[in-house]
């Protein structure tokens, strides 16, 4: 039995380069098409989660399947054209029965599903058959492809780094404020 696999985005290191986004429509559409991708990398301007008197950061997310344990898309499609893998874990669309009635969409709680109007069938991320093109192609590593069960990892790093930074800022003001009583 395979071990299952998710895509785990880091913000922190993504440039909003679009590469992910490039390599995956031209893998799953044979050309590209930003539109057509199966992940999207969404901008943010850093105010929007920072005090206007800051300096923006941009700040990027991505919106993907999550392949999620129960999938609200597969109980929810009339045709039971959605099925989740229970070897890989993987959540795929059989588009040979699938009716397009976009009921998946609208229960996706994460917007990872679209519909291709061109090919007038619903598209998500199916993880490129176990080798994920927008993993491969990230440049900066913002995009792995772990085990389900490390997938927390990243973001537990994340937050460890920013603990000890404040911590270690919070140390350094202390001291200053004490040298600074000190020479008083």
């Amino acid at each position: 039995m395979e071990e299952e696999k998710v895509i785990v985005y880091d913000p922190v290191y993504c440039s909003g380069c679009m590469r992910c986004m490039t390599a995956c429509s031209t893998y799953n559409n044979g050309a590209t098409s930003l539109s057509k991708s199966r992940l999207q990398i969404v901008r943010h301007e850093g105010h929007a989660i920072s005090p206007l008197t800051e300096e923006d950061d941009l700040i990027f997310d991505v919106l993907t399947c999550q392949q999620c344990n129960q999938p609200a898309c597969v109980y929810f499609c009339p045709t039971l054209s959605i099925k989740k893998n229970n070897e890989t874990g993987c959540v795929t669309i059989n588009h040979d029965t699938c009716v397009g009635c976009r009921m998946c969409m609208v229960s996706c709680p994460f917007g990872a599903i679209s519909y291709d109007g061109d090919r007038r069938a619903l598209i998500k991320c199916e993880l490129c058959g176990g080798d994920p093109q927008c993993v491969r192609f990230c440049p900066t590593g913002a995009l792995k492809f772990l085990p389900k069960k490390e997938a927390h990892l990243p973001k537990r790093n994340h937050l460890a780094r920013n603990l000890i930074q404040s911590r270690t800022r919070a140390i350094r003001d202390a001291a200053t404020r004490e040298g600074e009583h000190a020479g008083s």
